[in-house]
């Protein structure tokens, strides 16, 4: 089994996963390399903003080569493990999200954690009132992250069950630009992810998170994945108002 008992249970309680070692390392390194070459014809400063926002390399975004990644069975099988069967659509873009190191003097502060799907300027998510959730947030480490502030996907754990009682409240359309600071909920300790290239981080897509500064001497690669259940637009609401709606293999764990 890709996922046991005891990592299904720490999923419905945090809202996130850290799994070590879980994609092949030639996968990663052919990964790398496209995203290499692609930085070695050279970045416009002037869409850095941009790029932190939405994708690095965005001519990459649908290059099977990091497609693969998540499609892999390695890496699959832990998604059907908590999403069920043929029920989740195949990823066709990814987000390339790299963080570069920070000058030195940099304040060891990680921003306020958010959920994704709501507009922002530099985001690219239409300004129509609707929220674009998913179900599953999949990233892949395509670097060491070996200690904190080094570019780390950061947590709050439990913020998934914090903020469906706070949608039942309050509707989902109450959050400016999907932060989640200023809500005035009681908050855990962020908890940034540390691992190796290769490792996998599962999120449920109402978990709040952020990235936290890169203080590091090298750059942190990742790839994201924002993965839906089939027929997820039908009802992106009820599913925001009720957290393992599109969860099978989850709600047994969740009513345990």
């Amino acid at each position: 089994m890709p996922l046991t008992e005891e990592q299904k249970r720490n999923f419905v309680r945090d809202g996130f996963l850290h799994v070590a070692d879980v994609v092949p390392s030639r996968l990663v390194a052919r990964a790398r390399r496209a995203i290499n070459n692609s930085l070695g014809t050279g970045i416009d400063p002037e869409q850095i903003v941009r790029f932190n926002n939405q994708t690095f390399c965005p001519e990459l975004r649908d290059d099977p080569r990091l497609l693969r990644l998540a499609t892999t069975p390695e890496v699959w099988s832990h998604v059907r493990a908590l999403l069920g069967d043929r029920r989740v659509v195949r990823p066709k873009t990814c987000q390339i999200a790299l963080r570069f190191p920070l000058p030195e003097g940099t304040p060891r502060r990680v921003a306020g954690g958010h959920i994704d799907g709501y507009h922002t300027r530099e985001n690219g998510v239409p300004d129509d009132g609707m929220v674009r959730s998913f179900t599953l947030l999949l990233g892949i480490m395509l670097s060491d992250v070996p200690m904190p502030f080094s570019g780390n996907f950061t947590a709050w754990p439990g913020t998934h069950r914090r903020l469906e009682r706070y949608f039942r409240d309050h509707g989902v359309n109450t959050l400016d630009g999907g932060g989640v600071m200023s809500l005035g909920l009681r908050l855990p300790k962020p908890v940034p992810v540390t691992g190796r290239a290769g490792d996998i981080v599962l999120a449920h897509y109402q978990m709040a998170h952020a990235v936290s500064p890169n203080l590091s001497d090298d750059i942190r690669y990742m790839c994201f994945f924002r993965l839906s259940v089939r027929g997820l637009a039908n009802h992106r609401v009820e599913s925001m108002l009720d957290i393992w709606r599109d969860w099978p293999k989850l709600r047994p764990v969740h009513q345990a």
